[in-house]
């Protein structure tokens, strides 16, 4: 029966006329108003449909349909892209935990006045030209701590007279390591933007889903209201056949004298009228063809704009029997709403709890070690005038020593520099790593607002919006529930539509059969077998109403029970960390 259903709406739009008998023109009296009366009505055309080529039609399965949405749909589109930026966010909030590298080169010629001998300068300056290259590196630990790096290298040389080495090379290599232990310790600002963004990445892929769910649902909802418009181009097609049948009956009737010409005026007005509901029926073929494109087509260059659609599956009357507890049981386990609100709510103790962090004093534990190196090339210290002074003072003392028969006054000679310190870049490298010129430190830091209304506000709000969401979610659930008892009951109601309307549709059928034998018999007129067939197509219609809203109804059910990817056999792959 479904096969053979499917294929008369395949044919639907693409008959043209129906074929009827012949028209007979009868001979009546010459009254201007009879021969009008016998006048049959113009031959119907076939209607045109604006830029569909109903001979390619298109067949779509409802699986089919919500399987193209899935990938054309633009609305599904930016949600996927949504969690694509959303996990973007995420991996850009872990690089704070990055190691950070850096590097400075610089050259240096510094002339500086001199006020005094000792400065060493010559003229009365001093000048130093010095070259530098720097290295450092830091990196932000996951217990909220920091260390840094450096290594300073210098190359300097001076004409001051005091400097032993002369170009000289300064090595230091420092390492510094800072612990929050209170403001900071359990958790910092790059700590909360993983976490929230973490947190968005599981919002985003909610919505995704939501998002998801509501397309299949428009889709199922669009499918069967394109299977209802065509399945009513068909019943308005058969009554209009059943008005062509009754005119044709009326002819022959005239024709044999047993009926008078002007039954035929009102078998012509509403067959008219019928071919009317036709063209009205087609119109909403096409708009309810377009909205379901709308949703299966990823833009308007598509083809399948020119192309007819055809459902193959037929309303049915599924089997919905569900115990509303289990209903409501099922929606809040699945709805998205509340995985949304109870993300929201993690996000908000993540706040929370930063910002009472905040509200705490910094307590820093603090090291550093350092190491040092030099080297250089010795300098001649003739030039020095301490050195000169001193030679002049023992030469005057011993010329007076030996005046006086004293002994010489001895000078133990000036102890040269260590060897160590002699040399070029490599030997200052050599006594960098040799660890014999370190420096350790040791120590906490503290700072402590008099008062934090910064850090005490933004609690505030976070609590506060704490209690928002947990407002906000009642209402969700409360909502949900009243969602649910309401489809509950449009797919019970619906139901038993569908019954109450294929008992009327039954009984329509056979009032029509009795009235048709009782105008053949000559005890009943057009006008009543008229009516009958127009009781008939409404009840018909309305059988036809039913079906597709009970369908509905079920695809509204599985949207408010979080169901519908289930029931269309639809699987979300999330987005979770890296993936």
């Amino acid at each position: 029966m479904k096969d053979l259903i499917s294929r008369t709406i395949a044919l639907v739009l693409l008959a043209g006329s129906p074929a009827g008998a012949q028209i007979v023109k009868v001979d009546q009296p010459p009254a201007q108003e009879a021969k009008q009366s016998a006048t049959p009505p113009a031959e119907e055309r076939t209607p045109h449909r604006v830029g569909v080529d109903e001979s390619n039609p298109l067949t779509l399965t409802l699986f089919d349909a919500v399987k193209l949405a899935l990938q054309n749909n633009r609305e599904i589109e930016v949600e996927r892209i949504n969690v694509q930026q959303a996990s973007y966010d995420l991996f850009s909030a872990r690089g704070a935990r990055d190691v950070t590298l850096g590097a400075s080169n610089y050259y240096e010629h510094r002339v500086t006045p001199s006020g005094s001998v000792l400065s060493g300068g010559l003229n009365g300056t001093v000048t130093t030209r010095s070259a530098n290259w720097d290295l450092n590196a830091q990196q932000l630990l996951p217990t909220g701590a920091q260390w840094t790096a450096q290594f300073t290298n210098v190359r300097s040389d001076t004409n001051s007279i005091f400097n032993s080495l002369n170009p000289q090379y300064n090595s230091v290599l420092n390492f510094q390591f800072r612990q929050p232990v209170m403001r900071g310790f359990s958790l910092d600002e790059a700590r909360r933007r993983i976490r929230v963004a973490n947190r968005r990445l599981d919002l985003s892929d909610s919505q995704f889903r939501q998002k998801a769910i509501e397309i299949v649902s428009r889709v199922q909802r669009s499918y069967w209201d394109l299977q209802f418009a065509l399945r009513e181009v068909q019943i308005q097609r058969e009554a209009v056949d059943l008005a062509r049948a009754q005119r044709e009956r009326n002819s022959r009737m005239v024709d044999q004298g047993t009926l008078a010409p002007i039954e035929l005026v009102s078998v012509d007005v509403e067959l008219e009228k019928r071919r009317e509901n036709v063209l009205t029926a087609l119109e909403v073929v096409t708009r309810a063809e377009n909205a379901l494109k709308q949703l299966l087509l990823g833009d308007r260059s598509s083809e399948v704009w020119n192309k007819a659609i055809i459902p193959t599956d037929a309303p049915d009357l599924k089997a919905a029997s569900l115990k509303l507890e289990d209903a409501i049981a099922s929606a809040f386990a699945n709805r998205q709403e509340l995985a949304q609100n109870n993300v929201q709510q993690e996000i908000n103790k993540i706040d929370t709890r930063f910002f009472a962090n905040q509200t705490k004093p910094a307590v820093d534990l603090i090291a550093s070690y350092t190491s040092s190196g030099l080297a250089g090339t010795p300098v001649s210290t003739t030039g020095s005038p301490f050195t000169a002074t001193t030679d002049l003072l023992v030469k005057q003392v011993n010329t007076l020593s030996e005046l006086a028969g004293l002994p010489p006054l001895m000078i133990a000679p000036t102890a040269g520099l260590p060897g160590f310190l002699l040399g070029g870049y490599g030997q200052s490298l050599s006594n960098l790593f040799s660890n014999d010129f370190r420096t350790f430190r040791f120590g906490v830091s503290f700072s402590f607002p008099i008062r934090n209304r910064t850090a005490e506000g933004q609690l505030g709000r976070s609590l506060a919006e704490g209690r928002k969401i947990g407002a906000q979610r009642k209402i969700l659930e409360q909502s949900i529930e009243a969602e649910v008892r309401n489809a509950l009951q449009a797919v019970e109601m619906g139901r038993e539509r569908v019954e109450t309307a294929q008992a009327s549709r039954e009984a329509a059928e056979k009032q029509y059969q009795s009235e048709q034998r009782r105008f053949d018999s000559g005890l009943s007129t057009t006008y009543f077998v008229l009516e009958r067939q127009n009781a008939l197509s409404e009840s018909r219609g309305r059988e036809l109403r039913a079906m597709t809203e009970y369908n509905k109804a079920i695809s509204e059910l599985q949207r408010v029970m979080g169901t519908t990817l289930t029931s269309a056999n639809v699987e979300v792959s999330a987005t979770k960390g890296e993936k």
